[in-house]
């Protein structure tokens, strides 16, 4: 396979739209370097050499093209530097993170507490439980992505060498 390719509706679908970075700063989206991860692993017998990323051509703008090429390209290598040891958390996303681990345990000390005194206790006990796990969904979403990033590494890191191309489909 000679290259592959990955359509995007618009810029801000490929990069973070909240990013105050310069565009060619920016980083991509973490669905669309999902995406790209995931091609990438698929195409495991015959690595392409070019990645092309196709943007409608009412995006395109004079200029756009290199910036939105150094992106993803700076994007990708930060991945691969990033990746290389286990980075889970920001102090943001580890504070969230702590707060929902002792509301789950709240949550089940309550649910413990209530089990035992009727139905509608155990209907309330039983919800508890549910917000207490659902307290710890995004969390550990992030946990799990975490794990998966550094266990791509190598795969960041040929990525990160691939030329790559912005192209404009109709």
């Amino acid at each position: 396979m000679a290259r592959f390719a990955i359509r995007v509706p618009t810029v801000d679908d490929l990069l973070d739209p909240y990013s105050v970075e310069p565009l060619a700063s920016r980083p991509m989206t973490d669905d669309v370097r999902e995406r790209i991860l995931d091609a990438w692993i698929d195409t495991r017998g015959e690595r392409p050499a070019r990645l092309t990323v196709e943007i409608p051509s009412d995006q395109r703008r004079e200029g756009l093209a290199p910036q939105l090429e150094k992106a993803i390209r700076n994007d990708l290598e930060e991945t691969r530097d990033d990746s290389r040891e286990l980075k889970i958390y920001t102090r943001s996303e580890l504070r969230h993170a702590q707060i929902a681990f002792v509301f789950l345990i709240i949550c089940q000390l309550g649910s413990t507490l209530m089990s035992n005194d009727g139905a509608v206790l155990r209907s309330v006990s039983q919800g508890l439980v549910v917000l207490g796990w659902v307290a710890m969904w995004g969390p550990a979403d992030k946990f799990f992505r975490g794990i998966s990033r550094r266990l791509s590494y190598r795969r960041y890191k040929e990525l990160a060498d691939v030329p790559i191309e912005v192209s404009w489909a109709d």
